[in-house]
């Protein structure tokens, strides 16, 4: 009988043993996930030691700002193809389509003309309509010394064409056409400027805020779901772009709160400058291959921005939310680095409970409102 329990004792310790085994194999997954091991001085080959975080950190910087930046740069054209300057009419031609429509080019008048000879109905949001071809030349106008080219021969003319900074197209050939463009622009252009207005009043106290209540990793979550609801709105909607502006730029500042002060918690204070450091190399790095990416986008899509380039802008958005949601897991797991709150008041009195044990520091505790020199009192010149 003392031989089989000494036998199940031993199965026992077996599997205690082996318990523990993938249980240190756990906490040390976990720890190299959360904790970067610092050795004596800073090389920049220990960026190949940074935590999981950070590089869930970075990615999520890399794709979010995508979503952000590169959409302020083609925004203008966003806005003028959806909502100030859409296509004209289809069914809608010049009466006489191979003339320039209003200009002093043209003597007559050229109205614009549906199928069953009307004169069309232009929505204050639409475009004039352009003649299906030009032709002209310098010698055609006494004004032509003011024109940027000699030659204006276009069989078959699109609005790619049509440069309304050349005083041929703006003056000469299609007056209304510029006027109207130039109108749309300048309001898309004050549209465009309400996430920069937005970020500018809103990013002091939202970073107080994140100072004070913490939850970085879950903002930067929902501000990438805004950013998602904000392209989508604009890729399948006609209705007003101020409300998807406005959460842009609620999202660009919530975003911009949580992620900058969430780098110095992912790294030792040692690699602190080396972090910003990569994580900035990493963001230029999507914002040079972005923009690429939407021109090629732009001209498959018939030198169009919706609703591809904005599907583009979605994809962005919907990989900076799962990169979330992972982070957030991780950071679970790691004590909630991003998500806790930091209270100075709480670490000073930390440090000052920790100062006043005797024989735990430099410092011997004193009573009162006396304090003498440590090394004084030890050589027992004060008593």
């Amino acid at each position: 009988m003392r031989e089989g329990g000494d036998g199940l004792e031993g199965d026992a310790g077996g599997d205690n043993r082996q318990d523990d085994a993938v249980l240190a194999e756990g906490e040390t997954a976990v720890k190299s996930a959360c904790v970067v091991q610092v050795e004596s001085g800073v090389n920049i080959t220990d960026v190949r030691k940074f935590t999981l975080l950070f590089w869930l950190l970075t990615l999520s910087c890399f794709v979010v700002y995508g979503c952000v930046l590169p959409f302020n740069n083609v925004a203008s054209g966003i806005l003028l193809e959806r909502n100030y300057f859409t296509s004209s009419p289809s069914d809608c031609r010049l009466e006489y389509p191979d003339q320039c429509s209003v200009g002093y080019l043209q003597q007559g008048t050229n109205d614009a003309l549906n199928a069953n000879g009307d004169v069309c109905s232009i929505a204050p949001s639409q475009a004039p309509v352009l003649p299906t071809s030009v032709s002209h030349t310098s010698a055609d106008s006494d004004m032509s010394d003011e024109w940027e080219e000699g030659t204006y021969v276009y069989p078959s003319l699109t609005s790619d064409h049509v440069d309304c900074g050349d005083p041929f197209w703006t003056d000469a050939c299609t007056s209304n056409y510029c006027t109207k463009q130039n109108a749309a622009t300048e309001h898309a252009g004050k549209v465009m400027s309400i996430p920069y207005l937005i970020s500018a009043v809103s990013s002091p106290p939202l970073g107080h805020l994140v100072d004070r209540f913490g939850r970085r990793a879950q903002i930067a979550v929902f501000s990438s779901s805004l950013l998602l609801v904000v392209h989508l709105t604009l890729a399948i909607s006609a209705s007003s772009p101020i409300g998807p502006m406005i959460g842009q730029g609620i999202a660009y500042s919530l975003y911009a709160a949580v992620l900058w002060p969430s780098v110095p918690l992912t790294v030792p204070k040692e690699y602190t400058g080396t972090a910003f450091g990569v994580i900035t190399s990493i963001q230029n790095i999507g914002l040079a291959l972005f923009p690429l990416a939407i021109a090629a986008i732009y001209n498959v899509s018939g030198r169009r921005y919706i609703p591809h380039v904005e599907f583009f802008f979605m994809a962005c958005a919907a990989a900076g939310v799962m990169v979330g949601l992972v982070m957030n897991r991780l950071d679970g797991r790691c004590g909630n680095k991003l998500n806790k709150v930091y209270i100075e008041e709480e670490e000073v009195e930390v440090a000052a409970n920790n100062v006043g044990e005797e024989g735990d520091g430099d410092f011997a505790a004193v009573e009162g409102d006396q304090y003498f020199s440590p090394l004084l009192q030890s050589e027992g010149v004060i008593s």
